[in-house]
């Protein structure tokens, strides 16, 4: 009879079948409850699943019960035959652990001193921008609202300042804000910049008659206005904003010191994988 050596190799390379085979060598004949007792199986999915790849290996008799066939008997002959090869135990000598930390304590400072010297000799410089905006003098007619100046901030805070021959009310609008008010005052279609009494609503209102204040806002478009109940003069208002810090790769460093630290950096990773590489019996068995 013609033997399939490939389904009987992958049938008996799980150790589970194995020791039901052993067993039913052992036992001639064993119930269901039984295997799982003797295999410490608490799972019958996984029973039945090893049961089956048996296939024509093993038989059940009307008793229930659970025997070798033909096949059977000469498979577990040929386990008796040629047993599992276990393979030899490694273990981990002081040597090799040595080893191990020494390499992995190398890598660690080559990769650790390499960075801290790039971060320390070509750390970035870090810059900011002022921007400045404002309006000239500005006459204010009696319970009028006057169109100052647009400003578009990308930082949440910047600083405003004016001055005036008497107390005066600036607004600070969002573009939402200034949206609507501008479509209230509107006149066929086109926007109305200058209009009797103050804005319906604002992000943030002042009334003094000088100030010079930091308005602090999610960055985004914003207007400001100027309104005075009775006639009043503005004699100035500015605008001023510091960019956030940029950074700007500094140090003059030459693409060699680059090259040499990489390659130093690269060697304490192979250090450390070498390491690791050990202590996992991979290499240095």
């Amino acid at each position: 009879m013609e033997v399939d050596w490939a389904s009987l190799h992958r049938i008996l390379s799980d150790t589970t079948r194995r020791s039901i085979l052993e067993l039913l060598t052992e036992k001639e004949s064993l119930t269901y409850t039984d295997m799982m007792t003797l295999l410490q199986i608490t799972n019958t999915g996984r029973l039945n699943y090893h049961l089956k790849a048996l296939g024509s290996l093993i038989s059940k008799d009307e008793g229930g019960r659970y025997r070798l066939s033909e096949q059977g008997r000469q498979a577990a002959s040929l386990l008796r035959t040629f047993p599992e090869r276990v393979p030899p135990e490694r273990k981990l000598t002081a040597v090799k652990v040595a080893t191990a930390v020494v390499l992995i304590l190398v890598g660690v400072l080559l990769i650790s001193s390499l960075s801290l010297a790039l971060m320390a000799v070509a750390g970035p410089a870090y810059v900011s921008t002022s921007e400045n905006g404002g309006v000239g003098p500005q006459a204010l007619p009696q319970n009028t609202t006057v169109n100052l100046v647009g400003w578009p901030t990308t930082v949440p805070s910047f600083s405003m300042a004016w001055s005036a021959l008497g107390p005066v009310h600036i607004y600070v609008l969002n573009q939402t804000q200034n949206g609507a008010l501008q479509f209230t005052h509107s006149k066929g279609g086109q926007p109305v910049y200058n209009f009797t009494g103050p804005p319906g609503a604002w992000s943030e209102e002042y009334y003094k008659q000088s100030g010079n204040v930091t308005v602090s806002l999610p960055p985004g478009q914003y207007q400001f206005y100027a309104w005075s109940q009775s006639a009043n003069y503005l004699d100035s208002f500015s605008l001023s904003q510091k960019s956030q810090p940029q950074a700007i790769p500094g140090g003059g460093l030459s693409p060699f010191f680059y090259f040499t630290a990489a390659v130093f950096i690269a060697i304490g990773a192979l250090l450390i994988v070498l390491a690791a590489s050990i202590l996992t019996h991979r290499v240095w068995r």
